[in-house]
């Protein structure tokens, strides 16, 4: 498999933080760090989650997005009254 190398430039309290976890995980830095990226770029958006339901309702994506967002905003707020 071809890789590519990045150089990223962290605050020092997140990368003693990220060294923290790595070490927590049983990895090193580079390889703790590999699969975090690796988990997100794979996760789907909200876009594709909610594409088929989209498609079926006949919903516009700013429509669907702005219900998305306030059922979000309900639910942290919920969450904080607790």
């Amino acid at each position: 498999m071809e890789t590519t190398t990045l150089t990223i430039n962290l605050p020092r309290d997140i990368s003693v933080a990220l060294e923290n976890k790595a070490k927590v995980s049983g990895k090193g830095v580079a390889e703790y760090v590999e699969d975090l990226v690796v988990r997100q770029v794979k996760r789907p958006t909200l876009r594709e989650l909610f594409s088929d339901i989209r498609e079926n309702i006949n919903v516009s994506d700013e429509d669907l997005e702005k219900e998305i967002d306030a059922a979000i905003r309900e639910s942290r707020e919920a969450r904080r009254a607790k």
